[in-house]
């Protein structure tokens, strides 16, 4: 199985904005991404590759927000796909000049399509991640992220990112 739940994961994401430390990792600015991951469907207990290309802006220090394509995997023998779009705030928590942690909380807007028919939806996500600064505007990211209620279940997804700031 890909994760654990993390309950503490919305707390860290609500307090992680109300910190005021003097390191400062993050940079306001616009940085856009991609990356691969594993995925874990909850109900249906099978686990595949997934990818997401993103992009955000980060407001200060701290805060920022975040837009991601996300592919989800394919299930049921490729029968099954699950994508979406999330849109969510971000929460920085610097650990030194060049690494910080972050955990985000938001709406992931979905579709799921087995062929046939094609269901929609509007649910919550949220995750926990690193963030380590390689280069003047080089990350690289490791996170994981939970999608609740995808057409009645939740999935999970482990990936490794690297984006670019501007």
């Amino acid at each position: 199985m890909v994760s654990h739940r993390l309950p503490s994961a919305l707390l860290l994401v609500s307090s992680l904005g109300t910190v005021s430390l003097p390191l400062q990792a993050i940079e306001p600015g616009v940085y856009f991404g991609a990356g691969v991951g594993v995925t874990d469907d909850q109900i249906l207990q099978e686990s595949d590759s997934g990818t997401r290309v993103f992009g955000g802006i980060n407001i200060t220090p701290y805060i920022g927000i975040e837009v991601a394509a996300v592919d989800l995997g394919d299930y049921a023998n490729g029968t099954l796909t699950q994508e979406g779009v999330s849109y969510e705030i971000v929460g920085y928590l610097p650990l030194s000049h060049s690494t910080d942690v972050y955990g985000k909380f938001g709406i992931f807007d979905w579709e799921v399509s087995n062929g046939f028919e094609t269901h929609t939806g509007d649910d919550t996500s949220f995750g926990v991640g690193i963030n380590v600064k390689m280069g003047s505007n080089l990350n690289l990211r490791g996170e994981w992220q939970s999608f609740l209620d995808v057409d009645g279940g939740d999935v999970d997804m482990l990936s490794a990112n690297v984006s670019i700031s501007f």
